[in-house]
């Protein structure tokens, strides 16, 4: 029998998919291995760009998910996203009346969200997440609550009821709060949040976050408010890929795969400038090439990574997905020769390291890395994981495509294989289920004290 009961505040959580969802994810998977019984407070699944249901799946019978509805500022937005691969040739009717008010209305509401919804839009959960909260608090006998952020709303849940039931709490930091590189830039709100992180610095009995460079970054800053901090790596879970077999397959070509969320500072289009002139020198042959993308590649009503596909020519070696299950993008990695990582293109870019990054170290394929100099690009090389190029450098991006498409070429011709046997142990230290016990060992000196 375990003998602690832990409380994981966490708005984003399966059925929801993406890739805040792995943490905590993982978190509630395994913690009940090292002695904790494990409920999660999330919200009830509604809209949401990538929803993956299958990843309840992975989650232990005694593991129990508490859900609480979210108050909506704007009209209600159910149903799934359409994906990215999703016909948009039908003519639309003529909008009502009352059809183009209602627009006008949700225009006006997205352009005062910033002033209204602080830190975050997910604000609007915490009234039913805390009374929620309090229930589960008062009949679970919870020890330790762990939040884990974004959104930062998590914390603030967590700082009210860790006050009023006197329970110890960890908050954890997959990105930075004020310190991150998307602020709202309005600076009576960015005060107002900084007063927030300082109060939830203050309070929490332990902060934990996910690169060295967060974990230093948060000491400079709140170095006499900080009670306790640990660095707790991301990772990935050696058991989602035991018995994978490839999917989507590109036999006899060069087939390069990216699965995840694209934006404005975070798009392909200049890794597809580069693979154009690469064709164009002939330093590649057309006809080995694919690239495949899954899950978001333009929002819908954006479209400037098709119109840069259409327009450099590529469409035949530029397959669009849309959005996958979790098991069946593993797959598409699987089956890859190379796994592209796309990176922000902010000048802090460096300090971070993407989920991604973890889950492909746990495929074992190559990596071409177009990531800004840091944490993430060291652990690449450190571990020889592929190839890293400055995302803004198109000459770089050339160079690092082009080395792994002659390591293929070579492979192809010798059949030799370019990663060692230790491969799998050298990425061992970054698995999920170390995090797990690492997380329960801090939980269990708190609790002692």
């Amino acid at each position: 029998m375990n003998t602690h009961n832990v409380l994981i505040i966490c708005y984003i959580f399966p059925p929801i998919g993406g890739g805040g969802v792995p943490r905590p994810l993982k978190m509630a998977k395994y913690l009940g291995e090292f002695g904790w019984n494990v409920h999660v407070l999330t919200v009830d699944p509604a809209y949401h760009a990538t929803l993956d249901p299958s990843l309840l799946a992975q989650l232990p019978s005694d593991v129990t998910i508490h859900r609480a509805k979210e108050w909506q500022l704007l009209p209600n937005r159910g149903g799934q996203a359409p994906s990215a691969s999703a016909n948009t040739t039908s003519t639309p009717s003529q909008p009502s009346f009352k059809a183009k008010v209602k627009k006008q209305i949700v225009n006006v509401l997205k352009k005062v969200k910033p002033y209204l919804l602080i830190p975050d839009d997910q604000i609007l959960w915490m009234p039913n997440a805390l009374k929620l909260g309090r229930e589960i608090m008062r009949r679970e006998k919870i020890d330790v609550i762990f939040s884990t952020s974004g959104p930062v709303t998590n914390h603030l849940i967590a700082k009210k009821l860790s006050r009023e039931f006197g329970c110890k709490w960890v908050a954890d930091f997959r990105d930075p709060w004020t310190q991150n590189m998307h602020t709202s830039g309005i600076e009576w709100r960015e005060r107002m949040e900084e007063r927030m992180e300082e109060a939830v610095m203050s309070q929490a009995d332990a902060i934990t976050t996910v690169t060295a460079t967060f974990a230093y970054n948060f000491r400079e800053k709140h170095q006499n408010r900080i009670k306790r901090m640990e660095l707790i790596y991301n990772g990935f879970d050696q058991a989602d890929f035991q018995g994978l077999a490839p999917s989507h397959a590109a036999p006899d070509k060069f087939h390069a795969v990216y699965a995840g969320i694209l934006y404005q500072k975070r798009n392909p289009r200049l890794l597809l400038q580069a693979i154009r002139e690469l064709i164009d020198e002939k330093a590649v042959d057309r006809n080995d090439l694919l690239l495949s993308f899954a899950g978001v590649f333009d929002y819908p009503g954006y479209s400037e990574n098709r119109d840069c596909v259409e327009a450099l020519g590529l469409s035949d070696i530029v397959r669009v997905l849309g959005n996958l299950p979790h098991k069946e993008a593993l797959g598409l990695m699987k089956g890859a020769n190379a796994l592209l990582l796309i990176g922000d293109v902010s000048a802090d870019a460096g300090a971070y390291i993407p989920g991604k990054l973890y889950e492909y170290m746990g495929i074992g394929n190559p990596i071409l890395a177009l990531n800004k100099r840091g944490e993430a690009t060291e652990i690449i090389e450190d571990f020889r994981l592929g190839q890293v190029a400055d995302p803004e450098q198109k000459d770089e991006i050339k160079q690092a495509y082009l080395k792994l498409y002659q390591e293929w070429k070579t492979q192809e011709q010798t059949g030799s294989e370019e990663r060692g046997a230790d491969f799998a142990e050298r990425v061992k230290p970054y698995e999920r289920r170390e995090q797990a016990k690492q997380l329960a060992q801090l939980m269990d000196e708190l609790v002692k004290k």
